[in-house]
């Protein structure tokens, strides 16, 4: 019985490590679905930034191939043609529009994981508690036994 409690502790310990680290250590399945929500939100990021260039690259063309696209432009930003006269009101402010946004940053979080060295404690605390118990119980029989032989 000595050593089948030894090997009760000692594949107990191993047991609740590998189940802990499969489930909830830093390579497990709850650090698995988390990176794959990041990689989601990373590749949702990349194709708005892909339309965001798609766009930038007509408007790019527009002003290096259409006049009319040019004029619009200078006329946002206050110029104008020779016979054209404008009349500026103080305190309005301006009516220049943001046009181009260079898109958004997303920064990837860190999976939440239960580091290695925690999950190997939590599991020699186990194994060790039920090392203890099992040496407890087994120091309360053999007192049971010499005890009955006593009286």
């Amino acid at each position: 019985m000595r050593i089948l409690k030894y090997l009760i502790a000692v594949w107990t310990t191993i047991a609740i490590y590998t189940v802990s680290a499969y489930l909830v250590g830093p390579t497990g399945i709850l650090a698995l679905k988390q990176l794959s929500v990041e990689r989601d939100k990373q590749q949702s990021n990349i194709e708005a930034l892909k339309e965001l260039n798609q766009e930038l690259e007509g408007t790019m063309n527009a002003l290096k191939y259409d006049s009319d696209t040019i004029m619009v432009y200078a006329r946002e930003l206050g110029y104008g043609t020779g016979p054209e006269h404008f009349v500026r009101i103080v305190g309005l402010g301006g009516t220049r529009k943001q046009r181009a946004t260079a898109g958004q940053i997303t920064v990837p979080r860190a999976p939440n994981a239960i580091p290695d060295r925690i999950l190997w404690f939590i599991a020699i605390c186990t194994g060790a508690a039920l090392l203890v118990l099992l040496s407890i119980t087994e120091f309360i029989q053999e007192r049971r036994i010499r005890w009955r032989y006593y009286k």
